[in-house]
């Protein structure tokens, strides 16, 4: 009986601990604000204009400035997460992924990478597995 109760409580602790282990916050990324250029990739007879955006990185979550309107799709803040780091030289490239979905049921794909201030890489808004929209982006850090 005591045995058996102390299996029970070893095991209570273990799926608790599992439940409470949290992604680390990543310190890479945290806090840093990019401004970017979007460029439509889309194959369609009216491609849209270039324009600006605000990638924002905070507590392993990614918003948009210009994506997250109803005009852009209402995406909403989704988290991101560092995919690799590499080195090149003596600076270290961070890649990343990051995925922010909206009401709809569509989502917004990021892959890119940091090096030093830069930023680069390509957005996909898809919708059950079809590609609406493709983009690439590419930038540097906001100025304080």
């Amino acid at each position: 009986m005591i045995r058996g109760l102390l299996l029970m409580a070893i095991s209570l602790l273990c799926v608790i601990n599992t439940f409470a282990q949290r992604r680390p916050k990543d310190k890479l990324l945290d806090r840093k604000v990019f401004v970017v250029i979007m460029e439509d990739q889309t194959d369609k007879k009216k491609k849209e204009e270039p324009f600006e955006e605000e990638l924002s990185f905070r507590t392993n979550k990614m918003s948009t400035r210009q994506m997250r309107t109803p005009d852009r799709g209402s995406f909403q803040m989704g988290e991101y997460a560092i995919s690799k780091v590499e080195k090149l030289m003596e600076d270290a490239v961070y890649h990343f992924q990051a995925i922010n979905r909206n009401p709809k049921g569509m989502s917004l794909k990021w892959e890119g990478r940091v090096l030093g201030n830069q930023i680069e890489g390509k957005a996909t808004v898809s919708k059950k597995g079809k590609i609406k929209e493709e983009y690439t982006f590419s930038g540097a850090l906001k100025e304080k």
